[in-house]
């Protein structure tokens, strides 16, 4: 018997982005998946596009407040109201990524042999080609994060383009949107799900494309200093300290936890003080 694939997409107003998803979709090989539009309160009629592209689906409907964690949750919520079998898989995965007909194909014959296993998709740049998204490892003792080469060395996951089963979906506990609503949440979710002894995995047979001009603020684009605080602790920032700081406190290990909390602040200071004061004049307490 094939497992169907429950596929999680989380959207918001990125109508022509999703369209471009869908299509990939509908040309898998693939045929026994699921789609679950969690559509977070979409004004550009997305979940419209959805329904009239994929008359079968499930859509659940946010009002703009869920991020990609709460969203996450919602989809969560729904597989364990299901009658899912635990033996299904689950594919969490962005809209603004792209991928061959056979991707679900190639996913579901990976996972068949193994158990307990979270399999990603190795991710590449649509501009350049280039790999931008893999295994990672986690030094918490310098807060650093590295591409790995082997599984062994893999202790940590994005969640683009993520497959698992439906039981070990379930068996992490999902997701805390409240603390964590974006930015990280993927990696805190992966870390706690390897710490509950499941597998961490990415197989270079099983690739996606990534557009990434749809992902949000990474770097100060200049501007005035109001603009560069709004950007910098928006829930659309990569270095928001307050996302690291519950990071942090959810998934580092008690020895290291003050000293990268010290870390993330410093280097806030350090940042927020560059932008006060140029280098043609440095802050007074440097």
């Amino acid at each position: 018997m094939n497992e169907k694939v429950y596929i999680l997409l989380p959207v918001h107003n990125r109508c022509e982005v999703t369209r471009r998803f869908i299509a990939s979709l509908k040309e898998q090989t693939y045929r026994h998946y699921h789609l679950v539009l969690i559509d977070d309160g979409s004004t550009d009629g997305t979940a419209e596009m959805v329904r009239a592209e994929m008359p079968v689906l499930s859509v659940i409907t946010g009002a703009g407040n869920w991020w990609w964690a709460g969203a996450l949750q919602q989809g969560y919520e729904w597989l364990r109201a299901q009658s899912a079998e635990t033996s299904d898989l689950v594919l969490i995965i962005n809209d603004d990524t792209e991928f061959t007909p056979d991707f679900l194909a190639c996913a579901v014959g990976l996972m068949k042999n193994l158990r307990g296993t979270l399999l990603l998709a190795q991710a590449y740049s649509m501009a350049t080609g280039q790999i931008i998204g893999g295994g990672v490892h986690v030094d918490w003792s310098r807060l650093q994060f590295s591409q790995t080469v082997t599984q062994a060395e893999t202790n940590c996951l994005s969640t683009r383009g993520l497959f698992l089963s439906v039981g070990d979906f379930l068996r992490t506990g999902g997701f805390f949107p409240k603390i964590l609503p974006h930015y990280l949440s993927d990696y805190e979710f992966t870390l706690r799900a390897h710490r509950k002894g499941l597998n961490l995995r990415v197989d270079e047979s099983l690739s996606l494309r990534v557009d990434e001009r749809a992902t949000g603020f990474r770097q100060d684009d200049g501007g005035p200093f109001s603009e560069f605080l709004r950007r910098y602790f928006s829930r659309k920032s990569a270095a928001n300290p307050f996302a690291w700081t519950a990071f942090i406190v959810m998934a580092c290990p008690w020895q290291w936890k003050l000293l990268n909390l010290l870390r993330i602040w410093y280097g806030t200071g350090k940042i927020i003080a560059g932008r006060l004061f140029p280098a043609t004049r440095m802050p007074p307490w440097s």
